[in-house]
């Protein structure tokens, strides 16, 4: 028989487990590779279940103790889901970039032509896509994975269960993280775009130079050509600045989390 003294300890620690989890759990849902579609639910669960069982037997004594209070308890798990998303969303945000850049490669050759007359249609990115696919490539090199992990157990230390505070640095870091989406996209996309405003000039001087031309026609497949040629011939520059934009969003994420916690500012 187990005495009160025991339950209570046992109690506390499946509460501290039971908060990693939701914090594990926020991880998983938001990270890049983790949040795949091809990793099915099962596999997530039990490497959720598994990093929690490491992190609750790993930080345990640097965990304070909680009190067993229905409210508490929910503004906790919120709190700690909230921190797990973090973590994954300042890693996905490399991604969301190159997904924009094509994007708006996609629309400057003509692949999404059809949102100019349904804008409402679900067209995908075709180039978003490509793009997006070379940055998780990149991203597994690099062992963006190892280090997503390993943000989450320093956020055991940088954040403890019962730490949460959104600072002036906080607020500073998430308006870097939203300009620097767009700034990385252009980075991106801009010998491409580049060479199709000069294929555009070039195709308005032919149409004032031969007006019976049919640019309209014309101008669809000369943009893909240009547009699939530069795509061919940037894509090293895709590489490194992916690598430089993963490796600098790591440090943003380490900042992060670090100003999540006012005693570490």
């Amino acid at each position: 028989m187990l005495d009160s003294a025991t339950i209570t300890i046992l109690m506390g620690k499946f509460l501290i487990g039971l908060l990693i989890f939701f914090r594990v759990s926020g991880f998983l849902f938001t990270a890049p590779m983790f949040q795949q579609s091809a990793i099915i639910p099962h596999v997530k669960i039990m490497l959720g279940i598994l990093l929690t069982l490491i992190l609750t037997s790993t930080f345990w004594n640097d965990q304070p103790k909680i009190d067993m209070h229905l409210w508490l308890l929910t503004i906790l798990a919120f709190k700690e889901m909230m921190i797990g998303i973090a973590i994954g969303f300042s890693a996905q945000l490399v991604f969301f970039a190159a997904r924009f850049a094509g994007g708006l490669i996609d629309f400057d050759m003509g692949f999404h032509t059809s949102m100019l007359f349904d804008p409402a249609s679900a067209t995908p990115t075709l180039i978003g896509e490509l793009k997006e696919l070379v940055v998780l490539m990149v991203f597994l090199v690099i062992n963006g994975h190892h280090y997503l992990i390993e943000a989450l157990f320093v956020s055991m230390r940088a954040v403890p269960i019962n730490t949460f505070a959104v600072t002036e640095s906080t607020v500073k870091l998430l308006a870097e993280f939203s300009t620097s989406i767009f700034i990385i996209a252009i980075k991106i996309a801009a010998p491409v775009l580049l060479a199709l405003f000069i294929t555009n000039l070039a195709l308005a001087l032919l149409a004032r130079i031969a007006p019976q031309t049919n640019i309209f026609v014309l101008s669809f497949q000369v943009k893909v050509a240009v547009g699939l040629v530069l795509l061919f011939i940037t894509a090293p520059m895709l590489v490194y600045v992916t690598k430089y934009s993963l490796q600098n969003f790591q440090d943003l994420t380490m900042r992060l989390l670090m100003s999540l916690n006012p005693g570490r500012v």
